[in-house]
């Protein structure tokens, strides 16, 4: 189900998404879609840390991107810490791109295997194991010509219901057609849980990301 996020409604959508994106079970998804309402890059920008922000649990920012990308991806998970949030912002385009998710945490848990083992023993970057991920992978239905989130659980954990660990997904995205004369923005943020040994990146660095109009 795809959510409708606009300016005002921000807190109002996070417990929402914070319940179908960081589950330690595998009733919930593992991600969520937001439609953006508003075409503004910055509004979307803000949008996305206002939203993490909202959530019960206190997120600090260990990554952050803006990229022009017209490149498809096999199933992965961004470089992070273990337990980690991946929140995706694109902006309004023309170029078409089809996204999925792979729950690779349910997918461990059926095989019998720590997730760890389970992607050693089948690689999502070859075909058989992305195979082995067939009955565990959702497209999504992304909006046409407007902005939208895709907020995905990022963490590299085991299935633990008496410690409650966050259960990750993997994700891919693929190209049809690339158009050199267009653009495709990605606005990436890596969350992970505050805590002693994650402070997050210096105040000024996000604050630029908000605020920037170039490209990495």
């Amino acid at each position: 189900m795809t959510l409708l996020l606009n300016p005002d409604n921000v807190s109002a959508l996070a417990p929402e998404v914070f319940r179908r994106v960081w589950r330690s079970t595998l009733d919930e998804p593992g991600f969520a879609l937001l439609r953006f309402s508003r075409g503004v890059s910055k509004e979307l920008r803000c949008a996305m840390v206002e939203l993490v922000g909202a959530f019960p649990v206190e997120f600090v920012p260990e990554r952050l991107g803006r990229f022009d990308l017209q490149v498809s991806s096999k199933f992965h998970r961004d470089g992070a810490p273990l337990a980690s949030l991946l929140v995706l912002g694109y902006e309004s385009t023309t170029v078409r791109n089809r996204f999925w998710l792979a729950d690779v945490s349910a997918a461990a848990v059926g095989a019998g295997l720590s997730l760890k083992d389970y992607l050693a023993a089948n690689n999502p970057m070859f075909l058989a194991g992305e195979a082995k991920l067939g009955p565990f992978i959702t497209e999504l239905e992304l909006p046409r010509g407007e902005a939208y989130l895709v907020v995905i659980n990022n963490s590299l954990l085991p299935f633990d219901p008496v410690v409650g660990n966050p259960l990750g997904v993997l994700h891919k995205a693929v190209i049809e057609q690339p158009d050199p004369a267009a653009r495709r923005v990605i606005n990436s943020i890596g969350f992970t849980p505050a805590g002693e040994a994650a402070t997050g990146l210096p105040r000024e660095e996000l604050e630029r990301f908000l605020s920037r109009d170039d490209l990495d």
